[in-house]
């Protein structure tokens, strides 16, 4: 008997056909003898009635600056939703099951509302529904400050709380489900071809995480390596086995290749360099800090969408900017190690010719041990993508299994 803990996302619990497809999933693995724990996320996507988006959009109308403690209040109801629906299905499928908050699973958070961070869980409530032979539903994406507020994980949120639950109950799988077979080489809507992994490293998801993919939260992976726990990603409507997520790397020379659009970049003037020391907490929120080899400054880069607050931290600390909008970042993951394939060089040389043969304004790169990122206009990274791929998976014969 082991004990699993299974995680489905909002497109898996969407509609009441997707929902049967989770229902399979739990009695399988209840049916073999094992001992379930269910973590959910809000049901759907922006547009349906109870997704995060939607209630997000109930606070649109007022003005002013929006209470994030009152915020998280409001989007925890999503995954509470989600919970109670699920539990109920399955019970009335024959199974025992109990819906649980964040709260009343044990999670603890600070108060940093919006995103919070766990600081422990206390695995007694859910240990007590398992041994009663329930199968525990808990709502993702949430937990509770030490005096009783509701607080939110961020994005991606449920991963974390999926493989949070997972390290601290000791379970022997984490199953995350959502609506892709596995971890491809890079985005499907990018490149339809791309091959789905059967395995990849922590390093390397964490490093396509941290680069624009949207198949894990960072902080997941993070939370996954910290437990050492392994976990397969895999689609909630086949019977594929995934990707296992763990310590063996893949055996391709790329693992991974990530976009990322609606970037741009904050440049500051010259003078104000010397004060990146003080500026260094607007990366941890914001973005992340390149060098911009053109005129030797220094530029943070960041979401669209944060500019404003971008724009207001610089003001309050009485630097001048410039905005950059419209850019676009490609990364390419591999293996810690130095290979060159057709070419003399690094992988990340190699991919710098590919990009400059294709004509492709460099905005700035950058290289680590196991990545490398390109900043180009954003109109520029599709094509760029797929020229990387090419090289790499088309002209060398090499497929992924």
């Amino acid at each position: 008997m082991a004990l699993i803990v299974q995680k489905f996302g909002g497109t898996s619990l969407r509609t009441p056909e997707s929902r049967k497809a989770v229902l399979r999933h739990i009695i399988r693995a209840k049916r073999a003898g094992n001992d379930v724990v269910v973590v959910v996320s809000a049901m759907g996507k922006n547009g349906d009635p109870y997704a995060t988006d939607t209630l997000i959009g109930l606070l649109e109308p007022y003005s002013g600056e929006i209470c994030l403690r009152n915020r998280d209040l409001l989007i925890s109801c999503g995954e509470i939703i989600s919970a109670s629906v699920m539990a109920s299905y399955i019970q009335s499928n024959g199974f025992d099951a109990e819906a649980m908050t964040g709260f009343q699973a044990g999670i603890i958070t600070d108060d940093d509302f919006g995103s919070a961070q766990i600081l422990r869980i206390d695995t007694s409530p859910v240990m007590d529904r398992i041994k009663n032979g329930k199968i525990a539903v808990i709502a993702g994406f949430q937990g509770v400050t030490e005096s009783g507020e509701i607080t939110t994980l961020g994005r991606g949120g449920s991963d974390i709380t999926a493989l949070a639950l997972g390290g601290y109950l000791k379970a022997d799988v984490v199953e995350i489900y959502t609506d892709v077979p596995g971890i491809a080489i890079c985005d499907p809507h990018i490149i339809p071809e791309a091959p789905v992994l059967s395995h990849i490293s922590y390093s390397e998801v964490l490093a396509l995480a941290e680069n624009g993919a949207k198949v894990l939260n960072p902080r997941a992976v993070k939370t996954a390596m910290e437990f050492k726990i392994p976990f397969r990603v895999r689609s909630t409507f086949g019977e594929d086995t995934g990707t296992l997520v763990g310590h063996k790397h893949h055996d391709f020379p790329i693992s991974g290749i990530s976009v990322q659009c609606n970037l741009a970049f904050v440049v500051f003037n010259r003078e104000v360099c010397f004060q990146l020391e003080e500026l260094k907490f607007m990366s941890s929120k914001l973005g992340e800090f390149v060098d911009m080899p053109a005129n030797k400054s220094k530029a943070l880069l960041i979401p669209e969408e944060k500019i404003p607050l971008a724009s207001r931290v610089a003001k309050s600390l009485n630097a001048q900017v410039k905005i950059i909008k419209g850019l676009g970042k490609v990364c390419a993951v591999y293996n810690e190690r130095d290979i060159a394939l057709n070419r003399e060089g690094t992988i990340a040389q190699q991919i710098e010719v590919i990009l400059k043969d294709m004509k492709v304004p460099i905005n700035t790169i950058k290289r680590f041990s196991n990545h490398f990122f390109a900043v180009i206009p954003q109109e520029f990274c599709p094509q760029a993508a797929k020229a990387v791929f090419d090289e790499f998976f088309i002209k060398n014969k090499r497929q992924a299994i």
